[in-house]
Parts: structure tokens; C-alpha cells; sequence
């Protein structure tokens, strides 16, 4: 599979997952999804790490992924509260914890998060801030 249809079939799955989040959220499978909620933004963020040319081969990639896409919008601390948010979910497909509320604002914040991030998509920067960071540290 090329980069270009990695990438399509990362944005392809995102969409994907955000509709059956929804869809098991209406037959009250909860940990479903969750995950399906998770699933969607993990596979969104994938999909900018490909097109930067970004590692992005475990959950910590996703993690800083994130936290770098969101020291370039105008409101970073709300990008970081939505990845927050949308990472109890993933914790939620385990746990089976969380109210029908709170997944249902997690699904809602998976779309805010995606929608949020997707004007950065296109833009190219290497290295990651966070990798610049770490290498700091060394």
C-alpha cells in the first residue's frame, strides 16, 4: 500500500469509526463506542502523522502527535482538554465505567477534536516539536 492510500484509508476509517460511535451509542453498547470514538481520532491523527512524515507506530506517537497539532491552533489548552476527553473513552472500551452522558460528550468531543485539527492537515513540519524536545532532554 502506498503513503497516499495509507493516508486516505487512515482519513477513510476515521470517518468510518465517528458514524459507528454513533450508531453503537444508539444501541447502548457504551464500550463499543467508546472505542469506535477513540478509534476515529487515533486513525484521524495517523493520517496527519503520514502526510507530515511523522513516526507514529504507538499510542505515546499518538499522544505527542496530538500534543504538537495543538500548540498550533489558537487554542491549544481546548484541543488538549477534547484529546483528553476522547482518551477516557478508549479506557472506557476496558473499563465499562463511564455514563451515557460522558461517552456521548466523548463522541461529541471526537468530532470537535477531528474538526479542530483538520485545517492543520495539509501543513508540513519536520521534526515534531515534541521530538525536538526530547532530543533536548537527552
Amino acid at each position: 500500500m502506498s503513503t497516499q492510500a495509507e493516508i486516505e484509508n487512515h482519513a477513510e476509517v476515521s470517518e468510518r469509526f465517528l458514524r459507528h460511535a454513533i450508531a453503537e451509542f444508539e444501541n447502548h453498547d457504551l464500550p463499543q463506542a467508546s472505542e469506535k470514538a477513540w478509534g476515529a481520532v487515533a486513525h484521524y491523527l495517523k493520517s496527519v502523522a503520514k502526510i507530515r512524515g511523522w513516526r507514529n507506530h504507538s499510542h505515546r506517537d499518538l499522544i505527542d502527535i496530538a500534543h504538537d497539532l495543538a500548540r498550533e491552533t489558537d487554542d491549544h489548552h481546548r484541543v488538549d482538554e477534547l484529546f483528553s476527553i476522547v482518551s477516557n473513552l478508549h479506557i472506557n472500551f476496558y473499563e465499562d465505567h463511564l455514563l451515557d452522558s460522558t461517552v456521548s460528550m466523548g463522541i461529541d468531543a471526537a468530532h470537535e477534536l477531528i474538526s479542530r485539527l483538520d485545517a492543520r492537515i495539509e501543513q508540513e513540519i519536520h521534526p515534531r516539536p515534541s521530538q525536538i524536545a526530547r532530543q533536548r532532554r537527552r
